[in-house]
């Protein structure tokens, strides 16, 4: 018994495409996941963040402009203290932990 042609282009349909679309689909997911991971503070490798990288830091996060950057000591750690300006001018100042990267008021 010869198979139909519909079932011919359905078993084509099984075997090829359904799986290249589900591989598809799923790197689709991967990406977007990869994408929209935004940690809260961020671990370096050599143990401290740069001036510049706490600087770039509260840029993305804050927006406006970077006024300026000096390093203290806040309840016995190390950070920066960021002024900043805002969009709407409004001066701000925030702390980034040398350490962590981490972002404090």
């Amino acid at each position: 018994m010869k198979p139909s042609r519909a079932f011919l282009g359905l078993f084509a349909f099984v075997t090829v495409f359904l799986p290249a679309l589900c591989t598809a689909s799923l790197n689709g997911y991967a990406t977007y996941e990869r994408e929209s991971f935004h940690p809260q503070f961020l671990r370096v490798q050599g143990g401290e963040i740069s001036r510049d990288r706490a600087a770039s830091l509260v840029k993305k996060r804050f927006g406006g402009k970077i006024l300026s950057i000096s390093e203290t000591n806040r309840q016995g750690r190390t950070v920066y203290r960021v002024k900043g300006l805002s969009a709407k001018s409004q001066v701000y100042v925030v702390f980034v932990d040398k350490q962590s990267g981490r972002i404090s008021r």
